[in-house]
């Protein structure tokens, strides 16, 4: 039934927009600081990622968050001919689905559900598809970012995850929570999971939405707390028919919104969880795309998977940035400009964007 894997114990008028348009975007940005000492160069003086000082993080982060609006504003005007159009997420019909008025998915890279009749049914789901590579592509991952389920989607979740595993071609799913559900009062997620020995199903949900998956159902078998590192690991089956995914979900419950997580640590286990599940099935076609979301789907999403991209494999990491034609770019930006083009406000905040290069000099060292 199961392959064998691995056992664990602001509306858009209040958009910030700049003096100065930027309307072309370089993927090969470079921005380093400029103060080194002449003489004799450390080992990281030509090392672009590691070197970059903090006003230089802020003022790119400020170029990045100038392209996108620019980006939106022209999507918004342009519903049919921009490729920065919103039109699903912002549509009247779908309104409702999202969580935050002013975060939505790009319609080039929106996740669809599965429905019987798009002119009668709504396939809009509050979820983007991701793929990051690197310099010369020598790391390429894929990813799903999403919003944390309101009450009323959590039957548009589960039938991602079971259409999205489904076109993977494999039988597991992975979903990585790395919000709590409240904070200081306010739901953040909705709990779309039940509880240990629990079942949900989903049948007259999915049939008055027109979904195409027949019989939805998810239950909870095992749970397991791992409070050192703050995170629950609980194992699901999602059934359609006798259609068996198993999920696991790991939930972070320890980083607070807009803010960066206590250490790199659980983002390091975390990663290292997700890559025993992905290296557990078979390759090629079947790679497994983890689901990755916060309450937005932003902020501590588009943090997570730049870790995850560029620093799981702490070794590969070093030699990449060390190497010919790559030691002189910015890969943050780069990686974060990228996922910016496939969801809007990833990485959310200066401070998350920041973090990522602090990890990048604990990590090089």
């Amino acid at each position: 039934m199961f392959q064998t894997l691995p056992s664990f114990t602001k509306p858009f008028n209040k958009m910030n927009i700049f003096k100065k348009p930027i309307t072309v975007v370089s993927h090969n940005h470079t921005s380093t600081d400029d103060s080194t000492p002449t003489g004799k160069k450390s080992h990281t003086s030509n090392i672009a990622v590691i070197k970059i000082n903090p006003q230089k993080q802020r003022d790119n982060f400020n170029e990045l968050n100038e392209i996108e609006s620019q980006r939106i504003i022209e999507g918004l005007n342009n519903p049919t001919t921009s490729i920065w159009s919103l039109t699903a997420g912002i549509s009247r019909s779908n309104r409702k689905r999202n969580r935050y008025t002013n975060v939505t998915p790009w319609d080039r890279s929106r996740v669809r559900l599965p429905v019987t009749d798009d002119k009668s049914y709504s396939d809009y789901i509050n979820a983007s598809h991701i793929t990051l590579k690197t310099s010369r592509e020598k790391i390429t991952n894929k990813y799903i970012a999403c919003q944390g389920p309101l009450d009323s989607t959590v039957n548009h979740f589960w039938s991602m995850c079971f259409n999205e595993s489904e076109k993977q071609g494999n039988d597991v799913v992975v979903i990585v929570m790395v919000t709590p559900l409240v904070e200081n009062g306010m739901v953040k997620c909705d709990k779309y999971w039940p509880e240990l020995g629990e079942t949900f199903t989903f049948d007259d949900e999915n049939k008055e939405d027109g979904i195409e998956i027949d019989s939805l159902s998810v239950k909870n078998v095992r749970e397991i707390t791992d409070e050192s590192d703050d995170y629950l690991v609980t194992e699901l089956e999602l059934k359609s028919n006798n259609n068996i995914k198993k999920v696991y979900h790991f939930y972070y419950y320890k980083w607070a919104d807009a803010k960066v997580p206590p250490s790199i640590k659980p983002l390091s286990d975390l990663s290292d969880r997700i890559h025993e599940i992905k290296e557990s099935l078979c390759e090629g076609e079947n790679q497994l795309v983890p689901i990755i979301h916060c309450s937005a789907g932003v902020g501590r999403s588009g943090t997570f998977i730049v870790y995850d991209h560029l620093f799981r494999d702490v070794d590969n990491f070093r030699k990449l940035v060390k190497e010919d034609g790559i030691s002189n770019k910015d890969l943050i930006y780069q990686a974060v400009c990228q996922l910016r083009s496939q969801r809007m406000m990833m990485v959310q905040t200066v401070y998350q964007y920041s973090f990522l290069y602090d990890a990048a000099r604990s990590l090089y060292k």
